[in-house]
Order: C-alpha cells, then sequence, then structure tokens
C-alpha cells in the first residue's frame, strides 16, 4: 500500500521542517506550504489523503482555506485536522462548522497528532 499524502500548511518554516521530517518517519508521504495560498495550490494540484492547516496564516486563515477546499470537487472530501496554539471558544466552533476531523493543539506530542490522523484517514501508519 502506497504510504498516505499529507499536506502540512503553517507558516511558521522551523516547524514546518521539523513535523516533515516526523510524519515522513512515520510512513507518510509529506508535502508543505508557509501559506494560504500555497496550500490551496498544493491541494488542488496533488490532492493529498490528509491535510493539516494551520489556524493562523498569512494570505488567509486555515478556515477559509477549508471552505475553497470544500467548494472543489477534487478535494472537497479530503480530511482536515486544524492545527493551533490558541484555545477559545471560536475554535471550536469554526472547526465543527468547517467539518474538521478533528483540532489538535500546539505545542502537541506527536503521537496525539498521528493517532488522529490515522483516525481520520482509517488506517494504521507506524513503522
Amino acid at each position: 500500500m502506497p504510504a498516505p499524502k499529507v499536506l502540512i500548511a503553517d507558516d511558521d518554516a522551523k516547524f514546518l521542517g521539523m513535523l516533515k521530517l516526523q510524519l515522513k518517519a512515520a510512513g507518510y508521504e509529506v508535502a508543505t506550504a508557509q501559506d494560504s495560498y500555497l496550500a490551496l495550490q498544493s491541494a488542488r494540484r496533488s490532492t493529498p489523503d490528509i491535510i493539516l492547516l494551520d489556524v493562523n496564516m498569512p494570505a488567509g486563515d486555515g478556515f477559509s482555506v477549508r471552505g475553497r477546499l470544500q467548494r472543489i470537487a477534487t478535494t472537497a472530501r479530503i480530511p482536515v485536522i486544524f492545527l493551533t496554539g490558541e484555545q477559545s471558544a471560536r475554535i471550536r466552533k469554526h472547526s465543527r462548522e468547517f467539518g474538521a476531523s478533528a483540532v489538535v493543539h500546539k505545542p502537541f506530542e506527536l503521537e496525539e497528532l498521528l493517532a488522529e490522523m490515522e483516525d481520520a484517514l482509517g488506517v494504521s501508519c507506524a513503522p
């Protein structure tokens, strides 16, 4: 079975690079984007199996990206996990409205994120 494809969109380059390495080691094929515009372009071009979206990014937040992806037939059903350092009613509300598979709060343990990803995909990618 081919490795599941994940797109990580986050404006923090250091965080993005670290998470990319960790997910590759966990058996995922990983693409990255550092802003909302690049996230949309990458998702449309590569149609990942799952998307990890930072809530607060330049060029539009993660919720606006999810909203746009839901209007495109090829990306509408891709599971999305929102990543955020913010714990608020707004995050919970918008996550439900935009059909998030999960919300993972930064900082997080890799095992927590992997469990949410595997649940959203219905697979296990442990090496």
